[in-house]
């Protein structure tokens, strides 16, 4: 009994570890953005911030600064538009392609299907230079359509909507084919409801990545109006190195821009868990 007791509290002791070693950064950020520039950069500087008396006192200056200087109304209206749009097409059309890899029976399907999967070995910067000169040829460049067009399909989505449907009796889809339903019917109205738990991880998981995207922004964006939040901040990174008082302005911005996210993780986050649970099930 005692020996359970200890290594219960060890478990504990080790978990809350882990909890401080991955929201201790994002702690000291978010009460750092409330600080001036100079009481971040002191040796000596409280953890809380405080006025020039040492009592505490929350100063959203920082924030303000932020919102003007990047401009966030219009990076966060770009940056919702594009994770969105190109999470939704990206959904329905790996959801399509991993459907017909696991159900529709068609010539040389496990070729190409190894064929997709080996073009996961090919490096992401390797396809910089030909997307640009795709999306320059279809007259996307430094538009907000650069930004979605490349990124309607995932291989890595593919195949997991594939071991999905593969996981799903056959039995409710045959039933279905003899009432006289097409395949898409047939897709639409039992695999897809089916596989809402998985639709929901790899949704909130392609929102991110669209909405953190960094790399592709900066080789296709150059218009200020078509810019993205990861852009914005960027921006602001660069400025601050040379500029002391942007760095708190930089921090506030940080924390506004983590915000949707966190808030994304908490609404969804047993959608989240019972996504991944059924992946590991089937898997």
């Amino acid at each position: 009994m005692i020996a359970r007791r200890i290594s219960r509290v060890a478990l504990y002791a080790f978990l809350f570890f882990l909890v401080a070693l991955l929201v201790g950064p994002f702690l000291w950020l978010t009460l750092a953005s409330f600080k001036d520039g100079s009481q971040i950069l002191s040796a000596d500087s409280p953890i809380l911030p405080v006025d020039e008396n040492g009592d505490f006192q929350i100063k959203l200056d920082n924030y303000v600064v932020a919102f003007d200087y990047l401009q966030l109304n219009t990076l966060f209206l770009n940056t919702f538009i594009v994770a969105t749009v190109a999470t939704a097409f990206n959904l329905f059309f790996n959801s399509l392609a991993g459907y017909a890899f696991a159900r529709i029976a068609f010539r040389g399907r496990e070729t190409i299907f190894r064929l997709v999967l080996a073009s996961l070995m090919v490096p992401g910067t390797v396809m910089l230079v030909p997307n640009m000169i795709i999306i320059n040829q279809l007259g996307l460049f430094d538009s907000l359509g650069a930004l979605i067009v490349p990124f309607v399909m995932s291989v890595y989505n593919i195949f997991l909507m594939r071991q999905t449907f593969l996981g799903f009796p056959r039995e409710l889809e045959e039933a279905a084919i003899i009432d006289g339903a097409s395949a898409f019917r047939v897709f639409w109205t039992i695999a897809m409801p089916l596989a809402r738990p998985m639709l929901v991880v790899l949704g909130i998981t392609t929102f991110m990545w669209n909405y953190n995207n960094f790399l592709w922004p900066l080789v296709v964006i150059q218009s200020p109006e078509n810019g993205t939040l990861s852009l914005g901040l960027g921006s602001l990174v660069s400025a601050s190195a040379t500029n002391a008082e942007l760095y708190p302005v930089m921090l506030a911005a940080s924390v506004v821009i983590s915000v949707p996210l966190i808030i994304i993780f908490l609404v969804f986050q047993k959608h989240i868990v019972k996504g991944i649970a059924a992946g590991a099930l089937k898997g």
